[in-house]
């Protein structure tokens, strides 16, 4: 078993993987030792065996992903939350009701990190959760603007280049977070709030009136390049590819972190991203498209009482705009009670907790780990797995479908079963491929916190 003083587990690369190698550089220079874990690859594969003082976890809602985290450690002193899904929609946020980012359980007596007073002020007046768990630190993702990180930028030569775009061109780039839509039905986020079909009506209405705005922009400003960035949980839809098809000024791109594509283009669009953050501290010139109204509850915070673009008009005199004009529809204060900012940058700030929570001997965790290894562990799953995607169990699944039996294996199945095996197949798919995007092995990881340990 490897002993190591904080165990990063993390779930999603493109969103995680550089914050948290950050996080390691600094950690390590002060003389720690770091070991990172990918969920995806380890829910089917064999990973070492851990003895962490501190595991560092992507989310801790309630228990049961506290312990779904937390069984990739094999033994664990400690755990802190990085919670990188702060900033909500305003209907989660008010609800009264059930919903897939409450906090309840374990996550009440675990340690999380807030990026601002907003975050840290819900989780205690609505949650309950103690103070003394809860620290504001900022968003690591800002650092990244910081100027002693500007080298590891891309280039705007070289990713336009390597992207089939041409970089004398003035080039706006959209920021979608048209997501869920593509997840398959199993993989969804569930609660009981009901504004679930007003929230999918929105997307798919807001992503057609944006594309066929874009669509009339390629043929009135040929010389402008327009680039749709899909969410790391969005399939392209067909009518967006054939829009790239079209129009050889459009452009589907997706591979490399966003803020490469910031700080290379010239004009930054939004629809309710929180990327809007990164596009605040970045500097450039932004806009928010609104071209259906939004109900208020599937809004953020972060866009009240902004100003946003509402009629084509609106977005070709956006367009027109001098690329040196000053644009930002987001206000100071509300950024700054979302995105706490100092002159420390925020990883050193997360860095000084994590290290007072290695020191500490008043706090510490539970583990409820049911095996002694990581093998046990993956044998069990597998196993499991095997099951609950065979023939035998689909059936069980339809019948619990077709019926009211009201035997919890029953309810579980009616909730949550694959009813086909097709089904079967593309939830395989989902995560084999989920398992490709997101693992990177060791040694590559280390060689980021390593480039990172010479800038800082």
């Amino acid at each position: 078993m490897k002993k190591v003083d904080f165990l990063f587990i993390y779930e999603v690369r493109n969103r995680e993987l550089e914050n948290i190698c950050l996080l390691a550089a600094e950690l390590e220079k002060r003389g720690y030792t770091t070991a990172f874990i990918n969920t995806w690859y380890a829910i089917s594969h064999e990973i070492p065996d851990y003895d962490a003082e501190v595991v560092i976890t992507s989310a801790c809602y309630s228990s049961n992903t506290y312990t779904f985290f937390t069984k990739f450690a094999t033994k664990f002193k400690k755990v802190v939350n990085m919670q990188w899904e702060q900033i909500l929609h305003n209907g989660y946020v008010e609800s009264k009701g059930t919903t897939s980012w409450d906090f309840w359980g374990e996550s009440l007596k675990t340690r999380h990190i807030c990026w601002g007073e907003n975050t840290k002020n819900r989780l205690m007046t609505k949650f309950g959760v103690p103070e003394e768990f809860l620290k504001v630190c900022g968003c690591i993702p800002l650092d990244f603007y910081r100027p002693e990180f500007a080298g590891r930028l891309i280039p705007r030569d070289k990713l336009f280049s390597d992207n089939g775009l041409d970089s004398t061109k003035t080039t706006m780039l959209f920021i979608s977070s048209f997501s869920f839509t593509s997840l398959p039905l199993n993989t969804r986020p569930k609660s009981s709030i009901d504004f679930s079909d007003v929230h999918a009506k929105s997307v798919v209405d807001s992503q057609k009136a944006i594309a066929d705005w874009m669509e009339k922009a390629c043929k009135e400003y040929p010389d402008i390049q327009f680039i749709y960035r899909a969410h790391p949980a969005e399939a392209q839809a067909e009518f967006l590819l054939q829009l790239e098809r079209e129009n050889k000024n459009f452009f589907c791109l997706s591979k490399e972190p966003i803020k490469h594509w910031i700080m290379a283009c010239d004009k930054i669009y939004n629809w309710t991203s929180t990327a809007a953050a990164e596009v605040y501290v970045s500097q450039k010139q932004s806009f928010v498209l609104e071209p259906v109204p939004l109900d208020h509850r599937v809004t953020y915070r972060l866009f009240e009482n902004g100003n946003s673009i509402k009629t084509y008009d609106g977005f070709k005199t956006s367009l027109e705009m001098p690329n040196d004009a000053k644009s930002q529809p987001i206000s100071d204060e509300l950024m700054n009670e979302c995105y706490n900012q100092t002159d420390v940058p925020n990883y050193r700030r997360v860095a000084d907790w994590m290290e007072e929570t290695f020191r500490s001997t008043d706090y510490h965790s539970e583990s409820y780990n049911k095996y002694t290894s990581q093998k046990e562990r993956i044998e069990a799953e597998l196993k499991y797995t095997k099951f609950w995607r065979s023939p035998l169990n689909v059936l069980w699944c339809k019948l619990a479908k077709a019926t009211n039996i009201q035997h919890p294996s029953f309810k579980y199945r009616r909730e949550n079963g694959l009813f086909s095996m097709a089904e079967v197949r593309r939830i395989k798919e989902y995560y084999r491929s989920r398992t490709e995007i997101n693992y990177l092995p060791d040694e590559e990881i280390h060689k980021i916190v390593d480039e990172f340990k010479t800038i800082i």
